[in-house]
Formats: structure tokens, sequence, C-alpha cells
């Protein structure tokens, strides 16, 4: 029983790291020193999508599943999970550029507010007015 739990806590956990995938880098707007861990996790998916081998993160979840006697799903995480459940079946290739895409903007954003920010502290600095006097 304790290795269902397991593969269910992984499958979740997974499934977070999907979307934090998709959406941390507009979380790193906010906090900016979240781009690092986020950047980790786009390399990591560049490379499982541009190498093509497994996922650490799924081959784990299926070792639990093996060992709490249940047969594990043939395909990866998202094929299994989100492929014709969230998007139409074999769109896969097409959701992933779309979530690559994502990401690039918000790395634009956070660029861009990163120079703004940078530019306004400077501005401080010089004792520049960054503001209506009062």
């Amino acid at each position: 029983m304790i290795w269902r739990f397991l593969a269910d806590v992984v499958m979740v956990v997974h499934g977070a790291l999907l979307v934090f995938f998709l959406i941390g880098g507009f979380l790193a707007w906010r906090w900016p020193k979240l781009i690092w861990a986020h950047l980790a996790i786009v390399v990591w998916n560049i490379v499982i999508v541009l190498v093509d081998f497994g996922c650490p993160v799924t081959a784990t979840e299926k070792y639990f599943r093996r060992r709490g006697g249940e047969t594990p799903y043939p395909a990866g995480y998202i094929e299994h999970y989100l492929d014709g459940k969230l998007w139409p079946e074999g769109a896969t290739p097409i959701v992933e550029k779309i979530g690559f895409a994502i990401v690039v903007i918000s790395y634009i954003g956070f660029f861009i507010l990163q120079r703004r920010r940078k530019a306004a502290g400077q501005a401080k600095v010089r004792g520049d007015s960054v503001g209506p006097r009062t």
C-alpha cells in the first residue's frame, strides 16, 4: 500500500512540475529569484524533449506502481495522463511547442521587468525623481 501511495505522490509532484514549467516564468515576475529554479526545470524539459529519453520522474512513478502490484502504463506521463484528456489525442507535439512558447513569453516579460527595476533603482541612487513630489 505504501508503494501505491508513493506512486501517487510522485504523480502529483510530476504534475506540479509541469504546471511550474508553464507558469514559473510568470511567477518569477513577482519573485525574481525563482527564475533559477524555473530555468533548471526548463533545461530539464528541453533535454527530455530533444534527446527523447524517458523522464526519470515517470520511471520513479512506474517503479513504485510495480512495487505496489500495479501494471505501469506503457507510455510517458504526458501521454498517459494528459494526451486525449486535456487536449486532443496525438496533439502532444503541438502542445509542447505552445508550452515552450509560453515559457519564452514569460522570460521576455521577466527580462523587461528586470530592466525596468534596474533602471528605477539606478534613478533612486542618482537622486532622480521616480514619482510625484509631495
